[in-house]
């Protein structure tokens, strides 16, 4: 058991999750009583599992392929083909403006980016450009908030796309896009 407050004690929440693959390499989906709490893609799932574990330490993990296995084909399904808003139950866990910051990043359409500065005014906190970049890089639904689709003001230049994973992403949708038009 774990303490969660000066009076309150709770046993650790447990955390069913599976693996897959989708498009963009391994895929991982975990799940509370309440709906996703966590998207993963990564190159391997070794890694996947050393993330999750990272992300709920407190919690008991616990890998279950057969009950995940419906979730974890429409998530890549999703990802294949992310032309509509997340349907899945997602169980958003954040601070208040975490997640005010990703209910206005599920807004971005498929096919168009955002600004970490455009995000901030849209929350009303203009000044909070870094905040949201932060609440950006902390989220753990890849695709589901789509996350990818907001851009340092200055967009995918050359050098901000070495930068990582986010960037791999607007390219995936803008090759998908591209063969939706044609």
């Amino acid at each position: 058991m774990f303490r969660d407050g000066p009076l309150i004690r709770r046993a650790p929440e447990t955390i069913r999750y599976g693996t897959g693959r989708c498009p963009l390499g391994a895929l991982l989906v975990a799940s509370s009583e309440q709906g996703i709490v966590s998207i993963m893609v990564r190159d391997t799932r070794s890694r996947l599992t050393r993330d999750l574990a990272a992300r709920f330490p407190r919690a008991k993990l616990v890998r279950d392929e057969a009950r995940s296995k419906a979730t974890i084909a429409k998530v890549a399904r999703y990802i294949a083909a992310p032309f509509r808003p997340f349907a899945l139950p997602l169980d958003i866990r954040g601070t208040e403006l975490q997640q005010r910051v990703w209910s206005e990043v599920r807004k971005i359409p498929f096919g168009e980016t955002s600004t970490y500065s455009k995000i901030a005014e849209a929350i009303g906190m203009p000044r909070a450009i870094r905040a949201v970049a932060s609440s950006c890089a902390r989220s753990r639904f890849a695709f589901a908030v789509p996350c990818h689709r907001v851009l340092h003001k200055g967009g995918a230049t050359a050098r901000n796309r070495r930068a990582g994973r986010q960037y791999r992403w607007v390219d995936y949708e803008a090759k998908l896009a591209a063969k939706r038009r044609g």
